[in-house]
């Protein structure tokens, strides 16, 4: 029986070692100096590879006979490189791994492929260099600037409170409402002149509800929403920025205190949110499972670093609540506050204007690095 077993395992290993001959354990994009593509896969032993070239939609499909992908190949995922708009992975069958590399439409190319032995790397290594014909390149060019305009980003500030909400109020009976869209205005100007499109959720001294604020970045089809405050503290040498993102869980008791006033906003003002709710909490439990909430959470901590280099911040600048206004399931969301209106030096520095410019360039500064970072 024991003999048995050991033949049965000896079967079963020469199987597999039959079915995949190789392992691709590696893939890599990459611009070359004559505006062409590279494209390198790198495997254990030397690939046997089928290349056809397919259009309606334009593709390149590499078939790697007897051949399996390494798990992290599988988990990665490729941006646009050049002319390059896709590679995907898949197994058409058992004893075959498949990438295609997918073109923009009416895209014409040429291509070679070669292997080449392992010398200082340690793999083999499979590569197709990839080049543009002269007029599909101008077309392409031609396609890449009209998306360029098409697909400007959209900021959305929201400036807190408004109307019948005053906000936080300060010992020398200022608004945090008109403090904030002071902020907004500003910041505005500062995205402009970056590039930007920017909308805001209030203009002037209006009430508008979370639920309102967040249809407006949606029918804004916003790319990022910034909620705009001050904060406000019993104890009055309290002082420093910070920014929120959403969590079901607040990073402390403040930062739940907090989001507690103004998530009250829509009921002190005779707006019965109802189920809604509900709705909150599964969209709650929904982001801490999306790319929303790390997306939002990249920008809080390039604000931080941006922040950092010019004011005060509270220790760890970055924390969590369950604000209703950062709800949104696809627009990473973030709510600023400036500092404590409670706190007369931090005050009397957010109503100038030159400190207020200093919070909007970083602003600005934190968006550029996350657009970069998430083109």
């Amino acid at each position: 029986m024991r003999l048995l077993k050991y033949l049965l395992f000896i079967c079963f290993f020469m199987i597999n070692s039959i079915c995949f001959a190789q392992t691709i354990q590696d893939i890599r994009l990459a611009t070359t100096p004559n505006d062409g593509v590279r494209f390198v896969a790198e495997l254990d032993k030397q690939a046997d590879v089928s290349v056809s070239k397919l259009s309606n939609p334009p593709r390149l499909v590499l078939d790697f006979k007897k051949a399996q992908f390494d798990a992290q190949v599988l988990q990665k995922k490729w941006p646009t490189v050049g002319f390059v708009n896709a590679c995907r992975t898949g197994n058409p069958s058992n004893q075959l791994s498949r990438i295609v590399l997918d073109f923009p439409d009416n895209c014409q190319w040429e291509e070679k492929h070669f292997s080449l032995e392992p010398q200082s790397a340690k793999n083999w290594r499979f590569v197709v260099d990839l080049k543009q014909t002269n007029s599909s390149k101008t077309q392409t060019k031609t396609s890449t600037n009209t998306q360029t305009v098409k697909k400007k980003k959209i900021i959305v500030l929201d400036p807190g409170h408004g109307g019948r909400d005053p906000g936080a109020i300060s010992r020398s009976g200022k608004y945090e409402k008109d403090l904030v869209l002071k902020m907004a205005k500003e910041t505005k100007e500062f995205l402009e002149k970056a590039g930007y499109k920017v909308v805001l959720t209030r203009s002037k001294d209006v009430f508008i509800s979370l639920r309102g604020r967040i249809k407006k970045a949606h029918e804004a089809n916003g790319d990022l929403f910034i909620s705009i405050h001050a904060d406000s503290a019993k104890n009055s040498s309290a002082k420093g920025l910070s920014i929120y993102t959403i969590s079901e869980k607040a990073s402390d008791k403040e930062a739940e205190a907090l989001a507690e006033r103004e998530n009250k906003a829509d009921i002190l003002y005779g707006m019965d949110l109802g189920d809604y709710q509900q709705e909150v909490s599964d969209i709650l439990i929904d982001l801490a499972k999306t790319d929303t909430m790390n997306k939002s959470s990249q920008y809080a901590d390039n604000v931080v670093k941006e922040m950092k280099k010019k004011i005060q911040l509270l220790p760890n600048a970055h924390r969590f609540a369950g604000f209703v206004v950062l709800k949104s399931p696809n627009i990473p969301s973030v709510l600023l506050e400036m500092g404590y209106l409670s706190n007369r030096g931090e005050e009397k520095l957010m109503w100038q204007k030159s400190y207020r410019n200093k919070l909007s360039k970083a602003l600005v500064d934190a968006v550029d690095k996350y657009f970069k970072d998430n083109p």
